[in-house]
């Protein structure tokens, strides 16, 4: 036996059909029929409540101007003139003591009809009840005493027929049952409208998310602003949009920069090694061709690496250790490492780290970063200029900082310096091996460790660029 969830058992008990109109419809109408039942209800007892206290409030009232009126002479009773003063429609019996019938107008039921009512009243007690007669039709009779000095003489009952009362409630009961109907399939029309009407950017939601695909994703909901909830849906989707769109755009362009930089040096290994091919060659030419082709592998190497790099970054698979590092000994041992090279190219490298600097990070990453900033600031200095580095405090943050007195960066170039395969001089930075995904790795390695990285330029003066590390500890 299959067990079905209970979710899915609620979610079935809709017809596959039924929209969402539908359904807030049909919710809307059940809702509403519920209400108008038990407003109806409400109204009919009340009412009926209402008109039966009325009518005995009616019999009690004429019930005492009755009593009021009634002669009493050699213990014989009689009614006066207030019996021509009764509501029409009113009916009359008066007994003396021994139940005789002193006045009977009501031709209608017979005295022992009411015999226990009567009793109760010859004990001086008022009784009310409701005497059915032989055509169906009811009647509502007061049974009350007549007293003298005390003593009960005579027994008067005044009645009414409830026809009234009937014929009003039978009348609510038709226009309730006229109302309702009527009511409810009028609302089943405004609310098939209301729900056309506030589900229409849906649908338009719907079919423009339908036209877009991964080849085309600039078309956008475009809805006017709205605070209501299909506003923000219509919102959060154009930013999803926007966000997928520059994505994919990243990706094409990344997937295009990665073909032409890895065409770049094939074209060279297959190039050396058919001129290799074409005759033969002494094995000091061999050897030189090796050495270009070993040179080119080793561009692809880093380039790769690069690539991998950036490609588990994207996907969340490169993890920091942290532990304490210290950014002075790291800006020392950077500078040991790099000096040969700035020698090399006529640069003075500087070390402005006096103070201890520690922060939580990957000693690895963050060497990496350090690396990649003055390697950059080596290429770009000509010879005779000076590279220095800084680790100090501000405020709460951590600083390295890395400058040259290189040729500068134009401002136009600036915000885009931390992009995937961007070049201020492509020609030049191909020239000397770089592929423009150094500072690219630099900004992810700052931002994964909770800082920030920035590059301030001024053309012909130099280039300096600044990571901030937070000095807490991270939770990663």
């Amino acid at each position: 036996m299959t067990l079905v969830p209970r979710r899915r058992a609620i979610l079935s008990f809709w017809p596959p059909a039924f929209t969402i109109r539908a359904r807030l419809t049909l919710w809307y109408v059940a809702l509403l029929a519920l209400i108008l039942l038990a407003f109806s209800g409400f109204l009919y007892t009340s009412l009926s409540h209402s008109l039966y206290d009325a009518l005995d409030s009616t019999l009690a009232i004429e019930a005492r101007q009755l009593q009021q009126s009634i002669e009493i002479e050699n213990k014989q009773l009689r009614l006066g003139e207030q019996m021509n003063q009764l509501t029409p429609g009113s009916v009359v019996a008066l007994y003396d003591s021994s139940g005789q019938t002193l006045l009977d107008g009501v031709p209608r039921w017979s005295a022992s009809a009411l015999a226990g009512a009567i009793r109760q009243a010859a004990n001086g007690h008022d009784d009310l009840a409701t005497v059915r007669l032989q055509n169906g039709e009811q009647w509502r009779v007061l049974v009350t005493p007549v007293r003298d000095n005390g003593r009960t003489v005579g027994v008067l009952e005044v009645g009414r027929s409830e026809h009234e009362v009937e014929a009003a409630l039978e009348r609510l009961l038709l226009l309730m049952g006229i109302a309702v109907p009527v009511t409810l399939l009028l609302a089943t029309g405004g609310g098939l409208f209301l729900a056309d009407r506030a589900l229409s950017p849906i649908d338009r939601i719907t079919r423009t998310v339908r036209r877009i695909g991964a080849e085309d994703l600039s078309q956008r909901i475009g809805l006017p602003p709205s605070p209501d909830e299909v506003g923000r849906l219509a919102e959060t989707f154009d930013v999803m949009l926007e966000r997928l769109d520059r994505a994919f755009q990243r990706q094409r362009q990344f997937t295009a920069d990665a073909s032409h930089e890895l065409r770049t040096p094939l074209a060279i290994i297959g190039g050396q090694i058919d001129v290799a091919l074409q005759r033969r060659r002494r094995a000091e030419e061999y050897a030189e061709v090796l050495r270009d082709v070993r040179a080119e592998a080793e561009r692809m190497r880093e380039l790769v690496s690069d690539l991998l790099t950036l490609s588990r970054a994207d996907a969340g698979r490169e993890r920091l250790t942290l532990e304490p590092v210290s950014l002075d000994e790291l800006a020392a041992e950077v500078a040991g490492q790099m000096t040969p090279l700035a020698l090399a190219r006529g640069l003075q490298l500087e070390v402005d780290a006096t103070a201890p600097v520690v922060v939580s990070g990957d000693q690895t990453r963050l060497m990496q970063l350090l690396l990649n900033l003055v390697d950059n600031a080596l290429k770009c200095t000509p010879s005779g200029g000076r590279v220095s580095i800084a680790a100090k405090k501000q405020d709460a943050w951590a600083v390295l900082q890395v400058s040259d007195t290189g040729m500068g960066i134009p401002a136009e170039h600036l915000p885009h310096l931390f992009e995937r395969f961007y070049r201020v001089d492509k020609a030049r930075s191909r020239a000397e091996g770089g592929a423009g995904l150094g500072l690219a790795i630099c900004e992810w390695i700052a931002h994964t460790h909770g800082g920030r990285i920035e590059a301030a330029s001024t053309p012909g003066r130099g280039s300096t660029f600044t990571v901030y590390l937070p000095m807490r500890k991270l939770p990663f």
